[in-house]
């Protein structure tokens, strides 16, 4: 009896540690992949939203699944979630391994259907419903379980095959396979007309399901068969999903036909516990993507307008990614540091200031924000909605959703905007803002007083002209000419060149600065004019710009190595890496 309560206590330490484990890598390892998720749905508690999900299988599952990931609004409550989620995946599992007589030697397995969904939701287009089917199912499969009369057991499987395919999609077969594998273990009650009678029906049941809702829905049958909502790219089924599900159908049952070792059972349970261990967590290693993390975290900075906080992200590693840089291109503009800064960390040429337009459903969000900021309000209005269209499952976005509701209060577009406040209203999260927003509604002196959108109603342009991504310090210009208070969007025109290197033009835009506030040249301004400058004369005499004395002497420094030296450049970065000069002719 001691050794059982022992046995217990470990396990349940085990399973405690492994939750624990889930917590900690995505709340403080993968918490932007969950802020990624959380913006790419919009749930509304609405009874119209809850009825479209009973229309299709799975989509009740779905539903439950988009409930809990709109709480990946904070990343840490998302990792309790997935903690939870998975760690009562592994307690399914063990009760019904334990429920058809398996061996407690077999209890480690337990843990490697959690584990291979664990790897799975490290691809950022894995989604919830996934691991929320398997729930279901192996909930309906304990039911199951639990009846002892033989018949009772047939009546139920052929009952629940339905309703559970409706509610949990292709996941269902994990219930059919468990109920099969449970009819061939020893401690299966006696099932009339013996399991290879019932097992085939079951198999035949479970195919038919899929084709007759294949008239009763518009889904492709892979769809059907494999789940609709489980990828975020409806026809693409990843090889780690199928295994997931396969190893939830066959480890409940399968251990309880397999001997546990003879001698030795400790050493052994120690030996599959740490193969087990050290095999999943180099998959879950190798699944992951900190690049990917990264970019994720600077897009949600930049959406949260923690400007700072990019900052110092790319003081600590310089980000290296166009996604990357032209969120923290926008942090440095919007804190005043894009003119001075610019060339301290890696830049990529305009891509990185501002990408060209992609048709995908996450390339256009940084761009959007940028031409928020910018006061490019329609541009910024365009980019949101074809990033929200794109959106491969065909779901709204809750991030979306709140920018097209701020640029059209903004354009002065108030019915418009009150059909994004009022969905919004039916969420948890955006409800707050949204009822806040709509009391701006038709009320011009109101937003004329809003810190943000009141000045973006005076730096948006006011005059049709055709649009050129092409032409982009053009446009820049155009903004900066209806309003020549803005002075972030002078230093966007002036970086764009900048980074084009083309310095006729630069020297052309410089002037329209003068009246904005500036107390110094910003050093990148510095460095370009006096490299003109030094290509049109021999020495510093009659130079027009205050010009700081560590910048005539870095570039005479720079001048002299450059020239005299064959192979320069490995002697010029550690020193001027930073510098305009260095990006100007070493970058490509």
């Amino acid at each position: 009896m001691e050794n059982t309560r022992k046995y217990m206590y470990i396990k349940g330490i085990a399973s405690l540690l492994f939750g624990c484990a889930i917590c900690l890598f995505w709340g403080h390892y993968y918490p932007h992949h969950l802020h990624y998720h959380e913006q790419f749905q919009l749930f509304l508690f609405t009874p119209e939203y809850i009825a479209d999900k009973w229309i299709y299988p799975g989509g009740i599952a779905e539903y439950v699944a988009e409930f809990l990931t709109q709480f990946y609004f904070f990343a840490w409550a998302g990792a309790m979630i997935l903690a939870i989620v998975l760690v009562l995946i592994q307690q399914q599992i063990n009760w019904l391994a334990k429920r058809m007589g398996a061996s407690g030697f077999w209890y480690p397995l337990s843990f490697l259907p959690s584990i291979l969904l664990w790897v799975f939701l490290c691809d950022e287009n894995a989604l919830l419903a996934l691991p929320i089917s398997i729930i279901l199912a192996l909930f309906a499969l304990i039911i199951q379980r639990k009846i002892t009369n033989p018949w009772g057991q047939i009546l139920y499987t052929l009952l629940m095959m339905p309703v559970l395919y409706w509610i949990v999609g292709g996941a269902y077969f994990i219930f059919i396979a468990g109920v099969a594998i449970g009819h061939c273990v020893k401690s299966a009650p006696s099932i009339p007309g013996k399991p290879y009678i019932w097992i085939p029906i079951y198999l035949l049941l479970g195919i038919l399901y899929p084709l007759l809702a294949q008239n009763l829905t518009q889904y492709p049958l892979l769809s059907l068969m494999t789940g609709i909502d489980y990828y975020r790219f409806p026809m693409i089924v990843p090889n780690i999903m199928l295994l997931a599900i396969v190893a939830a159908a066959v480890t409940p049952g399968a251990p309880a036909l397999l001997p546990p070792p003879a001698r030795a059972t400790k050493v052994w349970t120690g030996i599959v516990s740490a193969l087990l261990l050290a095999g999943g967590g180099a998959w879950i290693y190798a699944a992951s993507d900190p690049d990917k993390e990264e970019a994720m975290k600077y897009d949600y900075l930049a959406r949260m307008k923690q400007w700072n906080k990019i900052i110092k992200t790319a003081e600590n590693k310089t980000p290296n990614s166009p996604f990357s840089v032209t969120c923290l291109n926008l942090a440095l503009a919007k804190t005043g540091q894009l003119g001075d800064r610019m060339f301290h960390f890696y830049q990529n040429g305009t891509e990185g200031l501002i990408p060209t337009f992609q048709r995908d459903f996450t390339s256009p969000l940084p761009t959007s924000e940028i031409f928020y900021h910018l006061g490019m309000i329609n541009s910024s209005q365009r980019y949101m909605f074809e990033a929200m269209e794109a959106i491969p499952d065909y779901k709204k976005s809750g991030r979306a959703y709140m920018r097209l509701a701020e640029t059209n209060l903004i354009n002065g577009q108030y019915v418009v905007a009150a059909k994004y406040l009022r969905a919004l209203q039916h969420t948890l999260f955006y409800k707050r803002w949204a009822t806040n927003a709509m009391s701006y509604l038709n009320n011009e002196e109101k937003i004329e007083k809003h810190p943000e959108w009141g000045w973006l109603r005076k730096a948006r342009y006011t005059e049709d002209f055709l649009f050129s991504d092409t032409e982009m310090d053009v446009m820049l210009g155009l903004l900066l000419q209806h309003n020549k208070r803005n002075r972030m969007a002078f230093e966007y025109m002036l970086a764009y060149v900048l980074q084009k290197k083309d310095l006729e033009r630069f020297m052309k835009y410089y002037p329209l600065g003068k009246d904005l506030g500036y107390n110094h040249i910003p050093i990148s301004y510095q460095e370009a004019l006096i490299f003109v400058w030094t290509q049109q004369h021999p020495n510093f005499q009659g130079l027009p710009w205050s010009i700081s004395r560590n910048v005539l002497e870095g570039v005479s420094e720079f001048a002299r190595i450059y020239t005299t030296q064959k192979d320069s450049e490995p002697i010029l970065r550690p020193k001027y890496e930073k510098t305009f000069w260095y990006y100007l002719l070493f970058r490509k």
